[in-house]
């Protein structure tokens, strides 16, 4: 490199020789990263040996890991339990009935009467037929419809069903009504009915009975007299089940089961057993049986644990240490130390539990590698825990006599079809009433429509005045779609402050009125009048119910099919524009 003094001339000569772009050559290359061990045996490499004993010590006495405790692990755990098999059962108000687990609880507690559309009822014709031989299929299906035709004349029934009416006026003629001849079946005149020929008459028998046991296979129903479970008042299923117990039943009780799954959480011990009425079909009752088992407990593992081993790598799915919690988040921050600090003081003891069983923990003893005995007792057992008396899956709060663990013959997961029936109820704080606002409507095919659609709007707006001068006009009220159906507030007792919402009903728009506004789905017309539905079940947030299909396979292979109800939480208040003595601009 020349002098700084030459560099200097140089530049003074050429004030452009820094920009030009010297090339200079390079080599670029890339390795692999790669392990070249000197040695065959990684023995002492994988002891991580410690050069320096005393620092370690010093390390674990300044994080405080040489304050141990003397809790040895366990190495032996005794349960001993008595179980409980629950066999009987009462639904709502009804008498107590036997029960046992070869149909699910929710389809014993929800299933109720498959209504017969007018497409139900062309299926199970269609089906009756098909089970005739050809000749007689011939020769009966004439006698069939004269004897179970369908109205001619049914149009008004099927006003804002659209495909329903399409459904009904291309079958009316060509088919007949299944419902019809099967309540001739359950009544025994369907043979004078139709009529059936003597010689015929075992080949039709035969046919009526594999109708009748098709209908029963395809939907899961109550009996035909049967109470009813839904509490119209509280907008709920209520049952109770028991079991025979040392003491005598135990009872347990599900007051407010209506959000479609029932678990063990839906139940609650109560006082008073349910007598079943003796009769030749009714099962002894299945004595209280006890178990005296030992386990060898296991530690708790999860995603994200930390691990115990020194050279283990932990899985990456799950990162604990990165949960981005606020001050204020303090259930975040009880869950990271349980899963980062604590997570390693959890033992699991395995227990196989029938289904439909009520399991009573008689005394749990956990012996350690020391060889102490301990007695493990209930968490909210303490005398001095009143204030918090709680404890998981168990269903009584007393503190005194066995926990009781209960599982069910529920179902793990349904297929639910698209809403039959779905009513949301809603306040109008500004006509201080509640609407049960049909959104779905039950269709004669069998399926949900828009209720908003199949509403008759007429008289929604105001009729324009050709023929007056007038500019100005008294209304005497609005009125509001035929879907939206009144609930007004009363008193049920006489000089009482319980406020309840009764059902009422608007007038059709007409000169004179021709009717009431009368409901389409079966939510607000099974109920019998005068109906109120308690203050405190419709709150300010709305509640919303719905009726669907539900279909399950049992564990012993068996498929069911009911429909049921579920409620749940609204979308809030609403405005129906329901006003009365207003003086309007004459539209014109």
């Amino acid at each position: 490199m020349p002098p700084l003094t030459q560099l200097g001339a140089v530049m003074r000569a050429d004030p452009t020789l820094l920009l030009d772009v010297f090339r200079e050559p390079a080599v670029t290359a890339y390795n692999r990263l790669e392990a070249r061990p000197r040695a065959h045996d990684f023995t002492r490499s994988l002891r991580a040996e410690v050069r320096d004993a005393m620092w370690l010590l010093t390390r674990q006495w300044q994080l405080g890991e040489l304050e141990a405790q003397d809790a040895g692990s366990p190495i032996d755990a005794r349960l001993v339990t008595r179980q409980l098999t629950p066999d009987r059962v009462s639904l709502g108000a009804g008498p107590a009935q036997p029960y046992d687990d070869a149909t699910p609880l929710e389809a014993t507690v929800e299933r109720e009467r498959v209504p017969f559309t007018h497409a139900l009822r062309v299926q199970a014709a269609q089906y009756f037929l098909r089970l005739h031989s050809p000749a007689l299929r011939a020769k009966y299906r004439p006698r069939y419809r004269a004897a179970f035709a369908f109205a001619q004349d049914a149009e008004a029934d099927f006003r804002g069903q659209v495909d329903g009416l399409n459904l009904y006026l291309a079958t009316r003629r060509l088919a007949f009504d299944g419902g019809r001849a099967l309540d001739a079946i359950r009544a025994g005149t369907f043979a004078a009915d139709v009529p059936v020929d003597g010689t015929d008459a075992g080949d039709i028998q035969g046919y009526v009975d594999a109708f009748v046991a098709w209908l029963d296979r395809q939907y899961t129903q109550p009996p035909p007299d049967a109470p009813p479970v839904w509490d119209v008042a509280r907008l709920c299923y209520s049952l109770s089940i028991a079991a025979p117990a040392p003491e005598g039943v135990l009872r347990l009780d599900a007051p407010r089961y209506a959000d479609g799954r029932l678990d063990w959480d839906a139940f609650q011990t109560a006082d008073g057993g349910l007598p079943v009425p003796p009769s030749d079909g009714t099962p002894a009752p299945r004595a209280p049986t006890e178990e005296v088992l030992s386990f060898l407990p296991t530690t708790v593992t999860f995603k994200g644990m930390p691990n115990a081993r020194f050279w283990e790598m932990e899985e990456r799915l799950v990162n604990l240490g990165a949960l981005d919690a606020q001050t204020t988040d303090q259930l975040m921050l009880v869950f990271a130390e349980l899963g980062l600090v604590y997570g390693n003081d959890w033992y699991v003891v395995p227990y196989r539990l029938p289904v439909n069983t009520v399991c009573e923990v008689l005394g749990l003893v956990v012996t350690d590698v020391f060889g102490q005995r301990t007695l493990v007792r209930a968490a909210n057992e303490r005398p001095d825990q009143g204030w918090q008396r709680w404890s998981l899956f168990d269903l009584s709060a007393a503190t005194t006599g066995p926990r009781r663990l209960f599982l069910p013959a529920t179902l793990g997961a349904t297929l639910e079809s698209d809403p039959l029936e779905r009513v949301q109820f809603l306040r109008d704080e500004m006509a201080n009433m509640v609407w049960a606002v049909e959104d779905v409507i039950p269709d004669a095919t069998g399926r949900g429509i828009d209720g908003h659609q199949a509403a008759d709007r007429t008289g929604v707006e105001p009729t324009p005045v050709h023929d007056s001068p007038a500019a100005i006009r008294y209304l005497l009220g609005t009125t509001v779609p035929e879907n939206w159906i009144p609930f007004l507030p009363a008193r049920r007792d006489v000089g009482g402050q319980d406020i309840a919402f009764q059902r009422a009903a608007m007038p059709q728009m007409g000169t004179p009125p021709r009717d009431v506004v009368r409901a389409k789905g079966v939510l607000l017309t099974e109920p019998a009048l005068p109906w109120f539905v308690n203050e405190e079940e419709i709150p300010f947030s709305g509640t919303i119910v719905t009726r669907s299909y539900q279909r399950a396979r049992w564990y012993d292979g068996r498929t069911f099919v009911w429909i049921g109800r579920r409620r749940e939480t609204g979308r809030g208040v609403g405005s129906s524009d329901l006003r009365f003595d207003q003086i309007e601009p004459v539209t014109r």
